[in-house]
């Protein structure tokens, strides 16, 4: 039971993004530096009160501290900005822990079983042109079509990908692992406009579906996921269809029509069209200038679309109405206050 304590204090402290002193600091100097450390190493219990304080404080409910760690996470990819500090990534890497934690324990309190299958397993990407060939696969084998995509996170929830948005800092994009070896999670910035979440959706999830050369470097690797997001967006096909095989230049009108019908960012898309060689790179220089200066593309086409993944609250919706579990494990398994719960996800007054 100490050793079980112990980790989950750890890991509830490094997801609230506390060292130890902070944590001594924020119970307000109940037990000391040193107690703290012993209880993270599975040496000795706290009391009761020191319990309540520590979870009151990490936001935690009482009986997390005391469930066995059922979950693993393996073939990590983290998409991050380098400036990301290893005290931030640890913070990011429990709070994805946490999240795929509860998303599993609400899928086992429901039965289900969801189950997904990799048409790419085993598959080593190397090149450009296979990025091109293997979206234009998925389009077939996963029934997209040739029309705009819609809503790119229930497509992926809809195959078993489990997809978690969480808030923070503009320094993370994403996030790929495997739980428990089988099942593939993706992890996008909430807060991030709609057509970057897409896009670090679709790139996270090349990094799921695909091996790739060992003998390439990771800013390849980094740049082929980010060609395959474009070419699921917009097929090759269907951008020389649709916007022809040679450009000269395209209008911020223009971009402003294709991010609202594609769900597409304007740089992504200006991107697409440099790895098609639609646009010579001399013509990129002006196009990425008049981009960078209005980096969230807020006058860059409506704005007003929106794509989130939605099953996680269905399913907690659906096994509170069904009786599966109480109001207060609902809350729990949302990571909110029973008030606020109920205001948001009941139909009580």
């Amino acid at each position: 039971m100490k050793e079980i304590f112990g980790q989950r204090l750890l890991n509830a402290r490094k997801q609230a993004g506390f060292s130890q002193d902070e944590l001594v600091e924020k119970i307000e100097g109940l037990v000391k530096k040193t107690a703290i450390a012993k209880y993270e190493r599975g040496e000795m219990m706290p009391k009761p009160k020191v319990i309540e304080m520590l979870a009151k404080v990490l936001k935690q409910p009482m009986d997390y501290f005391f469930k066995p760690i059922s979950l693993s996470i393996t073939k990590v990819e983290f998409r991050a900005k380098s400036s990301m500090g290893a005290r931030l990534e640890e913070q990011l890497r429990q709070t994805i822990a946490n999240g795929t934690e509860r998303y599993l324990e609400l899928e086992e309190l429901l039965g289900l079983n969801s189950v997904f299958v990799n048409p790419f397993e085993g598959v080593v990407i190397s090149s450009s042109e296979q990025i091109e060939h293997y979206a234009a696969e998925l389009h077939n084998i996963w029934h997209l079509g040739k029309n705009p995509l819609g809503s790119i996170m229930g497509i992926l929830e809809d195959q078993g990908i489990k997809v978690i948005e969480i808030e923070s800092t503009n320094h993370f994009e994403g996030f790929s692992a495997l739980a428990n070896n089988k099942y593939p999670v993706i992890v996008v910035r909430k807060n991030a406009t709609t057509e970057r979440r897409r896009f670090t959706a679709l790139h996270e999830l090349a990094h799921t579906l695909f091996l790739f050369d060992e003998g390439l470097p990771a800013s390849k690797v980094e740049k082929l996921c980010h060609q395959f997001a474009g070419a699921v967006l917009i097929p090759r096909e269907v951008f020389f269809r649709e916007f022809g095989s040679y450009r000269t230049d395209f209008s911020r009108r223009e971009l402003g029509i294709i991010k609202d019908k594609y769900g597409i960012s304007a740089i992504a898309f200006v991107k697409r069209a440099s790895d098609l060689g639609v646009i010579s790179q001399p013509r990129l220089i002006p196009l990425y200038s008049m981009l960078r200066k209005d980096p969230l593309e807020k006058h860059i086409g409506s704005n007003n679309s929106t794509d989130n993944a939605t099953r996680f609250d269905q399913l907690l919706v659906r096994a509170l109405t069904e009786g599966y579990i109480s109001l207060a494990k609902a809350a729990e398994l949302a990571q909110l206050e029973l008030d606020t719960f109920i205001q948001n996800y009941t139909d009580n007054d």
